[in-house]
């Protein structure tokens, strides 16, 4: 399975009874032409003409996938999560563990705005935030050696937590700048 893929069926099949046999998976993002196989291959006609997405299976959590979701705004979500990097791939789902219930147009907004996050992999609480403040943006580098072993990184993260719009993830701590 690539990175989004979703279960197509039938509406007016599933009504008449006929369940989700009139159904196919359909991997994203997809030409139109693989699009048009598909909606043919489940009965979609002049008969037919409503679909709907009965399950969803992506590599990124935290996406839901509502059953009236539009195929091409799925498709144009697909084709931008095809496209990002590693770390942008986990700064995604970093940002969807914080953001729940996003509309497949707020993801493709969070995509195309991605660099306004910054992703701390490994920071994980106050501690941890108030460590890396202090060592790796060298927060406190103008106070003495000797006087930084007296300064609680905890309460300083604390702090910085407090005053940030950020939120501790399952893949560290993601910032909106």
């Amino acid at each position: 399975m690539g990175r989004l893929a979703v279960y197509i069926a039938n509406l007016g099949k599933y009504l008449e009874g006929c369940g989700c046999r009139y159904g196919q998976w359909l991997q994203l993002p997809c030409s139109a032409d693989k699009l048009h196989e598909v909606l043919e291959a489940i009965g979609i006609n002049d008969q037919y003409e409503e679909y709907f997405i009965t399950d969803s299976e992506s590599r990124i959590p935290n996406i839901t996938i509502n059953q009236y979701a539009s195929i091409s705004e799925l498709n144009e979500l697909a084709a931008k999560i095809e496209e990002l990097a590693d770390f942008d791939y986990e700064k995604l789902a970093a940002v969807l563990e914080w953001e729940s219930s996003m509309t497949v147009a707020g993801i493709i907004d969070i995509i195309d705005n991605l660099d306004s996050y910054t992703l701390l992999p490994g920071v994980d609480d106050d501690d941890a935030l108030g460590e890396y403040f202090s060592t790796e943006l060298g927060a406190f580098d103008a106070i003495p050696e000797n006087l930084r072993y007296y300064i609680d990184t905890e309460k300083y993260g604390r702090d910085l937590r407090l005053s940030l719009d950020m939120c501790y993830t399952s893949y560290g701590t993601i910032i909106r700048d």
